[in-house]
């Protein structure tokens, strides 16, 4: 018997940003779940979307399509799609396709949040 594939989406907020994050395999068989869920958040159009992957195992060529479209619409909308959390297979996923400079992942949401300017970063003494 195939294994049924599932998608976890978990909707935060961190310091007033949305935060949509996603556990599991983005590939044919859940690539309207997580189109749903970053339609959802996309909806309001918020200046700035988090986008964490830090649970996701695999991303499919969907997967990678579904990224790419997901920033160009902020973008279009006047905000940003910041792409976190990002595994080792993920991001071979975006390097051998070309988009690890599209995409432009972060290792952690704050590392994003302070690239773009959102919260300030912390001094040291």
């Amino acid at each position: 018997m195939p294994e049924t594939m599932t998608l976890s989406v978990r909707h935060d907020h961190i310091a007033d940003v949305p935060v949509l994050r996603l556990s599991g395999d983005i590939d044919l068989a859940t690539r309207d779940t997580a189109a749903a869920a970053i339609a959802v958040r996309q909806r309001g159009r918020p200046p700035v979307l988090v986008l964490d992957l830090g649970g996701v195992d695999f991303v499919g060529a969907c997967g990678l399509s579904l990224l790419v479209r997901a920033r160009h619409r902020a973008a279009d909308d006047g905000g940003v799609l910041l792409v976190v959390g990002c595994g080792r297979s993920v991001l071979r996923g975006l390097e051998v396709t070309g988009l690890l400079g599209v995409v432009q992942p972060y290792t952690s949401i704050a590392e994003a949040l302070v690239a773009i300017g959102t919260i300030p970063r912390q001094r040291t003494r």
